[in-house]
């Protein structure tokens, strides 16, 4: 031992340093994922699985065995796992995941219940449902009330009804039967087109509706002014649509807006579902190779006419939806642009409807949380997870007319459907998703 204090006093600053020096080292890599391997005496890398679900508390099954409970964050050392997510009551969610050493690997679960508790939204008989553009109020006739004066048309809102009734009357049936009319919302929700039509499938007469209050018995004809409606709804929808498709790859916003159809853009504008009209390759994923690790279901970039494909906007993937009904007699061409000269027929009007109400056109539509879609098909209505995996059935009964839409907060489902009715007898009813 030294006895020159200096030296001293050195010495212990440099032992100092490079403990902070070793620690620092050991910190980091330990941050990355390094964890001490006993066997072959060295730090072994290891990759973060990062769990959460919906319900919290769920059971994490790694490799078939029970590993942990969500919410909760595992190190794992590199390799490929399947991960199940199951809860009581619920179905549970399974997907195979690659570890990587020094990367995050995500797993978000969205587990719906066995059963579900249903209650009816309206009672006697409804028909002729259409829901807005951001699926917060659905249009839909009542007949067979015991009191006459109350059939006719409502708004139901599936929000903001605390102060009052979540039924609006909005018109009677006493001059017109509203349940034989095509319902066509517009774009900003505040009213409602109502068409009549012949055998031919000839617009006979057309009445514009206020969404908001009692609309008298008396209204006019707008027939004549369905050309200037058109033109200014399709002036709405592009100026909705645009800016949305602006977000995408250019090769994408080609696609989108000139050789797909049915093009349906997720609630939160970071995916869209849309069907091709040629056989075409999509580029490489640029945005999925800058990216440290994405979603590892495999991608379809080799796009065939008429499937139906998902892109996610935020890791540049593509897939494929096979369960997807091949194009309908009417398919929906995206509104980019104000017609020359808009016609006032039935076809065009319904292209208007047809540009949120998704049902019009394909077995599909979106959840509210833009991670699912909502599938209808032999088996009745399923939830699907947005890369075609985790197929869950929530309930075998059939829509009527194909409806079937979530609330903005993804707590429901509502059908128009037959529950323990007599015979053709059809009402809105929710299925609780909680």
């Amino acid at each position: 031992m030294t006895k020159n204090p200096k030296a001293k006093r050195l010495l212990v600053n440099f032992f100092i340093l490079l403990f902070l020096i070793i620690g620092t080292f050991v910190a980091i890599q330990f941050a990355k994922g390094y964890r001490p391997d006993l066997q072959s005496r060295s730090l072994s890398g290891t990759g973060l699985l990062n769990i959460t679900s919906y319900p919290k508390s769920a059971r994490v099954i790694i490799n078939d065995k029970l590993t942990t409970v969500t919410d909760d964050k595992l190190y794992l050392l590199p390799g490929t796992y399947t991960v199940k997510v199951e809860k009581d009551g619920f179905h549970p969610w399974t997907k195979s995941l690659p570890v990587k050493s020094e990367l995050v690997t995500s797993a978000d679960a969205r587990l719906f219940p066995i059963i579900t508790a249903i209650s009816p939204l309206t009672f006697y008989q409804v028909r002729n449902t259409a829901a807005n553009t951001d699926s917060t109020k659905i249009a839909y006739v009542l007949k067979n009330s015991p009191q006459e004066t109350n059939n006719g048309l409502y708004v139901y809102s599936i929000i903001g009804n605390l102060l009052g009734s979540s039924n609006l009357q909005i018109t009677e049936n006493s001059i017109r039967d509203y349940s034989l009319a095509t319902l066509i919302w517009s774009p900003d929700s505040s009213q409602i087109l109502a068409l009549f039509t012949d055998k031919r499938q000839q617009i006979t007469s057309a009445y514009l509706l206020s969404s908001k209050n009692m609309n008298s018995n008396t209204l006019s004809d707008v027939t004549l002014r369905l050309p200037l409606i058109i033109n200014q709804w399709q002036d709405q929808y592009a100026k909705i649509n645009l800016p949305t498709l602006s977000l995408f790859p250019r090769y994408m916003i080609d696609l989108l807006s000139h050789q797909s159809i049915n093009v349906y853009f997720s609630p939160d504008k970071e995916k869209v579902f849309y069907t091709p009209t040629v056989d075409l390759n999509l580029p490489e994923n640029e945005i999925g190779q800058a990216l440290p690790n994405i979603n590892s279901t495999p991608e379809s970039r080799n796009l065939q006419k008429n499937q139906a494909y998902l892109f996610d906007l935020k890791e540049g993937t593509n897939y494929a939806l096979p369960f997807a009904d091949k194009p309908l007699a009417l398919s929906k061409t995206l509104i980019t642009a104000v017609s020359a000269t808009p016609s006032a027929s039935l076809a065009s009007l319904l292209q208007l409807k047809a540009q949120t109400d998704s049902r019009l056109t394909t077995n599909l539509s979106w959840y509210s949380n833009s991670k699912q879609l909502i599938l209808t098909n032999s088996d009745g209505v399923n939830m699907v997870d947005y890369d075609a995996t985790n197929i869950t059935n929530i309930t075998y009964v059939q829509p009527l007319e194909n409806f079937v839409t979530a609330s903005p907060d993804g707590s429901k489902l509502i059908l128009l459907t037959n529950i323990n009715q007599k015979p053709d007898t059809y009402n809105l009813i929710s299925f609780d998703l909680k």
